[in-house]
């Protein structure tokens, strides 16, 4: 992408070490360089207000971990009645190298465990995997950090899709509890 000389000159000031001006120019070379290229230029971006709190900035960066790592699967198990149980999972796998990606999620959700995992073959790097299982942690937690931070893309529809198919669910196997 070519850009204009306005924003060339913007980008020569940033490289010696002056901040980007506010405003449409500091967008376009934050657009065409990548927020993390100016992130040195201020702690929160030319279009924000006020700064964001640690919570805000912390579940932005793990959400992107989450459209990255993450997953949102349903299982169907019979019970013992011949019963047909919907199982709602949300959970991470990474390499164990990164568990501490992991454990920031765990702390922030407040719900779910961890646990590590040998190599499923010779060769292959241990893992760490944070699961929620509870329909209650996924009301309470899960569904409300998803709607903030996750950006539109397939993780997202994915996301949406498994939020919807959990009301679903709950509102016709507990139709008269509000709590689920």
């Amino acid at each position: 992408m070519n850009m204009c000389s306005m924003c060339d000159r913007a980008r020569d000031e940033f490289a010696l070490g002056d901040s980007l001006p506010s405003g449409a120019v500091a967008q376009l070379v934050e657009h065409h360089d990548g927020i993390v290229g100016v992130a040195r230029s201020s702690r929160v971006s030319s279009t924000s207000i006020e700064e964001p709190s640690p919570y805000e900035l912390t579940g932005a960066m793990l959400a992107g971990f989450v459209a990255g790592e993450g997953y949102f699967s349903i299982s169907r198990r019979k019970t013992a009645g011949s019963r047909v149980r919907s199982v709602f999972v949300f959970g991470v796998e990474v390499a164990e190298r990164d568990s501490h990606m992991v454990m920031q999620l765990r702390e922030i959700l407040g719900v779910g465990s961890c646990r590590g995992v040998g190599p499923r073959r010779p060769g292959w790097q241990p893992t760490f995997v944070f699961t929620v299982n509870s329909i209650r942690a996924h009301q309470r937690a899960v569904i409300p950090f998803a709607e903030r931070f996750l950006h539109p893309g397939l993780k997202r529809r994915q996301f949406e899709r498994w939020r919807d198919e959990l009301a679903t669910y709950t509102r016709i196997r507990h139709p008269h509890d509000r709590a689920c």
